[in-house]
């Protein structure tokens, strides 16, 4: 059964996927969930990384050598592009995701974020960022109900998205077979800067309608998508 790992973006954590684990099981995928502690891009990258270790043993163990997909939603994607190169890992999923290059930092390359994102973000007195709670549903999750919305929000956190000089050192998608995932209509990373990112990278782009929270909005499109990734792959 093809396996996905789903890394989540800044300010979440892995029950922003729960949406999307039933639809993806009726479509005869499994799925897990890592947890950043987002407080570098170095211990984010090893979360992952310690997550598939466990997976690729567990999975000897049980004789399936079957590689997995590694998606990464936003911030994610910086930090699946420094832990895609596990030898578990077949193939990239980049989520309306940050994608940089050799030598950047996760920020790097053509990102345009929408400047009331920037505007709502709130720095702390440890030096991470949170969002501001009033301002996060319409950001983060328009295509959501309103009810679904203020329950993600509640769930938000602070966090950093990679230290100051941290940088990329080997970027897996230009190693690894790629998928980048445009969301049309995101209020937060630009579409235009995701066709841009998804252009240098090479990727198979989709584009699906939306915001930036598809897993929330739209689970069982989605859903679909990746099934029909999982199954080209």
């Amino acid at each position: 059964m093809p396996h996905i790992v789903l890394v989540h973006g800044a300010f979440h954590g892995p029950w922003c996927f729960e949406p999307l684990i039933a639809p993806l099981r009726e479509r005869g995928l499994t799925a897990t969930t890592p947890e950043l502690p987002l407080t570098s891009l170095e211990e984010d990258v090893a979360a992952v990384r310690r997550v598939l270790d466990l997976l690729a043993a567990d999975r000897a163990a049980r004789g399936d050598e079957a590689p997995v997909l590694l998606l990464g939603h936003s911030y994610g994607g910086a930090v699946i592009s420094a832990a895609g190169e596990h030898p578990l890992v077949g193939r990239l999923v980049l989520l309306c995701a940050l994608a940089p290059d050799d030598g950047e930092a996760p920020n790097g390359g053509p990102v345009e974020i929408d400047a009331p994102f920037l505007a709502a973000l709130r720095g702390r007195d440890d030096g991470t960022l949170e969002v501001d709670a009033a301002l996060a549903g319409p950001l983060f999750y328009p295509d959501a109900s309103p009810a679904a919305a203020a329950e993600a929000v509640s769930k938000l956190r602070a966090g950093v998205t990679g230290r100051p000089g941290e940088r990329i050192e080997r970027t897996a998608w230009r190693r690894r077979p790629t998928d980048y995932v445009v969301c049309a209509a995101d209020p937060i990373l630009l579409p235009q800067s995701q066709r841009a990112l998804a252009a240098r990278t090479g990727a198979k782009v989709h584009e699906i309608p939306g915001d930036h929270s598809p897993f929330l909005a739209r689970p069982e499109m989605l859903a679909d998508l990746l099934a029909r990734i999982a199954g080209s792959a």
